[in-house]
């Protein structure tokens, strides 16, 4: 009885080896393709330089895949790989894969809970500005309906609209705004606008390069220019 195996049947092994890869490096080309995926949704959330405590599990994940990277190169050497060991890191890649799924979900609900947040705190900030500047109002309400009612009194409406201004200027300071000093400064190009140069009256006591008329108020939000005053200066010669 012929016993010699028929060269023409392959063996049992390669059989069962043929429909595993023969090296990790498809793995490791899908591993990096995931790696690239997070890479581009931190650039998206974050910018080009995403802080570091903004990353939180996707870093991690992204890690974790790297390694695994290494570990499948490490075990297979550049040799063949047997069905079972492709098989195992084929599903740890998945589960990576799958929770990075699930933490970019995550992410994208946090970048639109954080942004509704924003907008209801921006709304709110804004109300209770409108409710300080309401008794305002009134006030001017009440002066110009003494300024068309029958018994006029230019001094009363005088005294209302100072009364006015004045509370208008306390609720706008307390919340930053000041007002840029103009009369007798040097001119600065930084907080003052030249509208127009004349020279300086020496009689008069006017100065070069120094403010003599402030045609329109100028403005300061927390220290910084908000709208600079135009004013007329002295010529610099």
């Amino acid at each position: 009885m012929n016993t010699e195996p028929n060269p023409e049947e392959p063996r049992a092994e390669e059989a069962a080896g043929s429909s595993a890869p023969t090296s990790a490096s498809k793995f490791a080309d899908d591993a990096e393709g995931l790696c690239s995926e997070i890479e581009k949704l931190f650039k998206r959330g974050f910018g080009e330089i995403p802080r570091a405590n903004d990353l939180g599990e996707l870093r991690a994940i992204q890690a974790m895949l790297k390694n695994l990277v290494h570990r499948a190169a490490a075990e297979g050497g550049g040799s063949e790989v047997s069905a079972e060991q492709f098989a195992a890191v084929t599903a740890e890649r998945d589960k990576l894969k799958d929770g990075f799924q699930r933490e970019k979900a995550a992410f994208l609900n946090y970048q639109s809970r954080a942004s509704k947040d924003l907008e209801r705190a921006e709304e709110q900030a804004l109300r209770k500005y409108v409710l300080e500047l309401l008794p305002i109002l009134d006030n001017l309400d009440l002066a110009t309906a003494d300024a068309h009612g029958d018994h006029f009194d230019p001094q009363r409406v005088k005294e209302a609209l100072d009364m006015t201004g004045q509370s208008l200027k306390q609720v706008m300071a307390v919340r930053g705004l000041e007002r840029i000093e103009t009369k007798n400064k040097t001119f600065d190009p930084m907080q003052h606008e030249a509208v127009f140069k004349r020279p300086a009256d020496a009689q008069k006591g006017e100065k070069p390069n120094t403010v003599l008329e402030e045609c329109r108020s100028g403005y300061l939000w927390k220290g910084f220019v908000l709208r600079p005053a135009q004013v007329v200066v002295s010529d610099a010669k």
